[in-house]
C-alpha cells in the first residue's frame, strides 16, 4: 500500500502552489524520517487539503513541533474554482474539520506550528480547543523592479550607508555551506550563544535547495583587505524566496554590508521568484530593522494546544 508521504510526494510534483516549506523535498532535508502528512479528501475522492507535520517522540509521546530552519508547516488547501463565499467557508470547515480529526487520532501531547500567512482561516481549530498566536514576517511583495524598493527605504538610516558601502564592499558566492556554518558557530561562542540545529541538517538543506537551483550562499567581503563582512543564506521557489540565516561580522554591524547583500541579493532573485520574505521575527531590533527596509507587514498564525500539564509549564517558562 502506497503510504501518505509517496502520495504526498507526486501531490507536490503536480502542484507548484504548494509553499516551500511545505513542499516534500523541504521536509525530507528538514526532519529526515521524522515528519509526515494527513490528507482530506471529498466525497469524490479529489484533495481538498493536507495537513504536513514534523514530530518527535519523547518518553514515548508524541510532539509536534517546528522543523530546523523551517518558518511554517500546518495546512495547504486546495480550493475549487467558482465558490461562494457560503461555499468557500463550507469547504473550509469540513476540510479543517477532516484533518483535525486525523491530527487528534494521533494524540499529540504538544501541538504548536506556524501555519503559512495564506492559511489565514483558524476558527475550526479554535472551536476544537487550539489557541492561536498572531505573529508576523516582513515581505517585499514585489521584486520586480530594485529601484522601486530603494525608494520604500529609510533614506536616512538605508540609503546614505548604502551608497558608502557599494564602495568598500563586493558580493561573492563562493563560501562553501560547511564553511557557513562553521563561521556562524564560531560567531555565536563567541557571545556566549549556540547554535540551535546541526551542523549535518544544515548541510542537508543547503545540498537538497542547491541541487534544485533554490539555495545560495552570499557574502560580502571587505574590498581593502578582503575580510569577511556578512553572510546570507537564502531559499526560494517561483513564488517567494525566504531570508534564511543570515550572520554579520561584528566589526561591520554599522558598515551598511548587511543593508548592500540585501540589496543585492534581492537584485539577483527578481528574475527567479516574486517576493521576498525576510522571515519574520517578534524581536523588536530585529522587527525594526525589517521596518526600516520598507518591508510590508504580514501577519500568521501560531497554533497551539498542550495537554501535558508539564509540558504547559515548560512552554511558559520558554515564553
Amino acid at each position: 500500500m502506497i503510504d501518505n508521504k509517496e502520495k504526498y510526494r507526486e501531490i507536490c510534483r503536480q502542484n507548484s502552489a504548494i509553499p516551500l516549506f511545505l513542499q516534500y523535498w523541504w521536509m525530507e532535508a528538514a526532519c529526515g524520517s521524522d515528519w509526515n502528512v494527513l490528507l482530506s479528501y471529498d466525497n469524490n475522492g479529489l484533495l481538498r487539503g493536507v495537513f504536513v507535520y514534523h514530530y518527535v517522540k519523547k518518553f514515548g509521546q508524541l510532539l509536534i513541533v517546528p522543523a530546523t530552519l523551517t518558518q511554517y508547516s500546518g495546512t495547504f488547501l486546495f480550493y475549487p474554482d467558482n465558490l461562494t463565499v457560503e461555499s468557500r467557508y463550507s469547504f473550509e470547515n469540513e476540510t479543517y474539520n477532516d484533518l483535525i480529526w486525523q491530527i487528534e487520532s494521533l494524540k499529540p501531547v504538544f501541538f504548536e506550528l506556524n501555519f503559512h500567512y495564506s492559511q489565514n482561516y483558524w476558527q475550526p481549530f479554535y472551536w476544537n480547543g487550539y489557541s492561536q498566536t498572531t505573529r508576523y514576517t516582513y515581505r517585499f511583495e514585489d521584486i520586480s523592479d530594485i529601484e522601486v524598493l530603494l525608494n520604500g527605504m529609510s533614506h536616512r538610516k538605508r540609503q546614505k550607508p548604502l551608497a558608502k558601502a557599494k564602495e568598500g564592499f563586493e558580493l561573492r558566492m563562493d563560501m562553501t555551506p560547511s564553511a557557513f556554518y562553521d563561521s556562524y558557530s564560531a560567531q555565536l561562542r563567541s557571545k556566549g550563544q549556540k547554535i540551535s540545529y546541526s551542523k549535518e541538517t544544515f548541510l542537508s538543506i543547503h545540498k537538497a535547495a542547491s541541487e534544485r537551483g533554490q539555495g545560495q550562499i552570499f557574502s560580502m567581503y571587505d574590498k581593502s583587505d578582503g575580510s569577511h563582512a556578512v553572510s546570507l543564506f537564502v531559499v526560494w521557489d517561483s513564488h517567494s524566496a525566504y531570508n534564511l540565516v543570515i550572520y554579520i561580522d561584528e566589526a561591520y554591524r554599522s558598515s551598511g554590508a548587511s543593508t548592500l547583500i540585501i540589496c543585492e541579493v534581492v537584485k539577483y532573485l527578481s528574475a527567479k521568484t516574486e517576493c521576498y520574505d525576510f522571515e519574520g521575527s517578534m524581536i523588536k531590533g530585529v522587527a525594526l530593522k525589517n521596518q526600516s527596509f520598507g518591508a510590508v507587514l504580514t501577519p500568521f498564525s501560531q497554533i497551539s494546544r498542550i495537554s501535558n500539564p508539564i509540558l504547559k509549564v515548560w512552554r511558559a517558562f520558554k515564553r
